[in-house]
């Protein structure tokens, strides 16, 4: 177990993490079961995933075919709009879909990926190293016959990559609009506590720590790990589409073993537990399983929750949800960071004071056959004029 609690710069439990996913990696997601390496950037040895696959219905993370195909119809039936939008969208997800997958290029290499949501990227990155790594992974590409897979990097926003952008931009990556996500920059000045959405679950988490307790992964059972995976399928494979990654409990332990995850768990406890510990009222040696769960990655001044759930079974009146949260905002308030919410929950985090953003990959396709490059030119101007300032105006 490493001492390390969040994965920052340079730091050894990236390092790690890296090694073991390279290991193991086709083994973590069952839904991404791709080939992983590792890449020198900055100083730094990250992963990047090889989806040598064709097929729309691998997890989105690693597949721009199943991000524009069934992952977005999917998310259309959540989202509230008018018919004719649902209808459009729904027809041009189609078509792109058909097109990537005749063409070729539904799989790809994805650089400094770890199968989550977001790519959390430190300060001392720049577009040179990425550059850079692109470049050796097109070499290996080719030396593999595979020079026909496009390379991507995830996650750039201009708000925060502003100079890297221009400069992949400038060198010849193709921009391609992949979601929208919130960013809650009001954590670092403590005005986030003066919003009432936010003074509420400040007063709940209050008028709940009697009865709950909040442990760390380092600390975790193998029962709650267990339980953790359960209440993150649950949600994000139950109620959300099933295109989210499928994780392994391998995953879940090694990211927290490593120290590349922070994990904190939320269980009730009895009124004895609560006591003073006396012979006639023991610690319990059966604790309640774990009612909700949230991962944090940090990079730097940036935090994320890229696995999170919680038990849909109990009451609304509970906050679950909300508690969780607010236990990742005070994590990064505690060491004066900015908040990357992902996406979904739109006016949830609306009214706690995150921001809306457009979310970008950069793809290196210029070695790419020109049809191939046609494709990806047409699916990016199409995604920019019709369909970027429509989830911009309408937030959804």
């Amino acid at each position: 177990m490493l001492n390390t609690p969040y994965a920052t710069t340079a730091s050894p439990s990236c390092q790690e993490f890296t090694r073991q996913l390279c290991l193991h990696g086709d083994t973590y997601v069952t839904n991404a079961p791709f080939k992983v390496t590792s890449i020198n950037m900055d100083g730094e040895e990250l992963p990047a995933i090889w989806n040598t696959s064709n097929d729309p219905y691998i997890s989105w993370v690693c597949s721009l075919l199943n991000s524009f195909g069934p992952a977005v119809r999917a998310e259309l039936k959540l989202i509230p709009t008018s018919t004719v939008s649902r209808r459009l969208f729904n027809g041009l997800s189609h078509v792109a879909e058909f097109l990537l997958k005749r063409s070729g290029l539904g799989g790809g290499v994805f650089v400094e990926n770890w199968f989550l949501p977001t790519t959390l990227y430190p300060q001392q990155r720049t577009a040179h190293s990425i550059i850079h790594a692109v470049t050796a992974l097109e070499k290996q590409a080719i030396e593999q016959k595979l020079g026909h897979l496009p390379i991507f990097v995830r996650s750039l926003t201009p708000v925060l990559h502003e100079d890297i952008i221009t400069k992949l931009q400038h060198h010849g990556f193709l921009l391609i609009p992949t979601r929208q996500i919130w960013l809650a920059d009001n954590i670092q000045d403590g005005s986030w506590r003066q919003r009432s959405h936010n003074k509420r679950d400040l007063s709940l988490e209050r008028k709940k720590a009697a009865s709950t307790e909040w442990i760390e992964g380092k600390d975790f059972s193998d029962a709650d790990f267990e339980r953790s995976l359960f209440l993150y399928n649950q949600l994000y494979r139950g109620k959300y589409p099933e295109f989210n990654p499928e994780f392994t409990l391998s995953y879940l332990k090694t990211a927290v073993a490593t120290g590349f995850m922070k994990f904190y768990g939320l269980r009730s406890v009895s009124q004895s537990n609560n006591e003073t510990h006396h012979p006639n009222h023991p610690p319990s040696s059966n604790p309640a399983p774990l009612s909700g769960f949230v991962g944090i990655v940090r990079r730097d001044h940036i935090f994320t929750t890229p696995l999170f759930g919680y038990d849909l079974t109990q009451p609304t009146k509970e906050g679950l949800y909300r508690r969780l949260m607010l236990k990742v905002s005070l994590e990064a308030e505690q060491h004066q960071g900015i908040l990357h919410c992902s996406g979904g929950a739109d006016q949830f985090k609306s009214l706690r004071g995150a921001q809306t953003h457009i979310e970008y990959a950069a793809v290196w396709i210029n070695h790419l056959p020109l049809s191939q490059r046609a494709i990806l030119q047409t699916l990016a101007k199409t995604i920019n004029t019709l369909i970027a300032p429509f989830v911009t105006k309408k937030s959804f």
